[in-house]
């Protein structure tokens, strides 16, 4: 069971631990902007049963929901735990912005992540390394 819980001050030292050890992410630094209540649609803390699994951060963009995610090390959390966490959270965001957007896009140039979202989300390539989802009926 998932938990979408705020991401707080308390999560900086997490964040920004996190942020140095992502392959994708360490040059970004700036762990405030994870942050619930700063100037997004939605950003919250993944908490499985153990605990924080990633920070997620959704933002509107052109009618779309634009999809940010801050992953722990995989010595952290490892990944049987995270892709059980983010289908289930997944779902529970598709299930909620269906109706109210086009669809979900996400940037990114890790192929695992590309492959997991293709494959089990049907998350198509739109070019610039972003892949989008289109709702039906939108």
């Amino acid at each position: 069971m998932i938990n979408l819980s705020e991401s707080t001050l308390d999560d900086l030292e997490q964040l920004t631990e996190w942020i140095l050890h992502d392959p994708y992410h360490f040059h970004q630094g700036q762990p405030e902007w994870w942050l619930t209540g700063n100037d997004n649609l939605l950003a919250f803390c993944l908490m499985d049963e153990i605990g924080p699994v990633c920070y997620v951060r959704l933002d509107s963009e052109n009618g779309y929901v634009r999809i940010h995610t801050q992953f722990a090390p995989e010595s952290v959390v490892g990944k049987r735990r995270l892709v059980s966490a983010m289908v289930q959270c997944m779902s529970k965001l598709i299930e909620f912005y269906k109706e109210s957007a086009k669809g979900m896009i996400f940037n990114s140039v890790s192929p695992s992540l590309v492959a997991f979202m293709s494959k089990n989300l049907k998350f198509e390539s739109v070019g610039n390394d972003d892949y989008q989802l289109e709702f039906e009926g939108q």
